[in-house]
C-alpha cells in the first residue's frame, strides 16, 4: 500500500493486488496508505487523508473509510492489527 501522484499533483491512497492498483481515495486531497491486515475476506488498510487543512488518521475496511481523528489537528496511523 502507498500513494501515487495523480494528474493534478495530489497523492491518491491506494494498494496493489496482483499488480493491479486499487484507489482508496479520489484525489481531491492528498492521502496515503500504509500497513495492511487481512482477516478472512476483510482487508484493513491504515493511512491518512487531508481535509484541506489537516491530515486525518483513518483506516479502510474493504475500501470503506473510517476516520480515527476529527481533522482539527494532523494525525496519522503507523500500524493496524485485527483480532478475531
Amino acid at each position: 500500500a502507498g500513494q501515487e501522484q495523480n494528474s493534478i499533483l495530489r497523492y491518491v491512497a491506494k494498494y496493489w493486488k496482483n499488480g493491479v492498483a486499487v484507489n482508496l481515495t479520489n484525489g481531491t486531497y492528498h492521502a496515503g496508505a500504509g500497513p495492511i491486515a487481512v482477516l478472512g475476506t476483510d482487508v484493513y488498510i491504515a493511512g491518512w487523508e487531508s481535509n484541506g487543512l489537516h491530515d486525518r488518521a483513518k483506516y479502510w475496511k474493504n475500501g470503506t473509510a473510517v476516520n480515527l481523528s476529527d481533522g482539527t489537528q494532523d494525525a496519522y496511523t503507523d500500524a493496524i492489527f485485527v483480532v478475531q
